[in-house]
């Protein structure tokens, strides 16, 4: 019986860290304009961008789609808040891409900040992580509005 709680909470606690979710949201804007004007709500709140660059993704069936790919600092870093209660730094930089799709819309999407979640299933950094997620929802909106 204690196997099968073991293996249990190992396939809960593996899937946990599978992959981040992508956040994706329509601009009203072209691409040139979101990008821009994303960069500068980043730039305004002093928020270091590290790289911007135009990339190409593949798709399957032999599709591929062009964008611009912002490479920016976590918000909150060196602040106390970009600090998890056991002192692991976020300071990981993040992804924006923006991108044009087949029917002409544009698209945001950047990869959701996620809180490090403990062997025990216990949320270690969920303040800080809901901060940093409304910061980047305003950086978004800034853009796409």
């Amino acid at each position: 019986m204690l196997s099968r709680v073991i293996i249990v909470l190992s396939v809960l606690s593996i899937s946990s860290f599978a992959s981040a979710a992508i956040v994706k949201v329509e601009s009203k804007n072209d691409l040139k304009v979101t990008a821009n004007r994303f960069a500068s709500a980043l730039t305004k709140a002093e928020v270091p961008i590290h790289e911007q660059k135009m990339i190409k993704q593949s798709l399957p069936g032999g599709f591929s789609r062009t964008g611009k790919e912002i490479v920016f600092s976590n918000p909150f870093f060196g602040w106390n808040l970009g600090e998890c209660h056991r002192g692991l730094r976020k300071d990981k930089p993040m992804k924006a891409r923006i991108w044009k799709g087949t029917t002409g819309q544009v698209w945001l999407e950047y990869d959701a900040p996620e809180a490090k979640v403990n062997a025990f299933g216990v949320i270690e950094c969920g303040n800080e992580t809901d901060k940093v997620q409304r910061a980047l929802d305003a950086f978004v909106n800034a853009a796409v509005d």
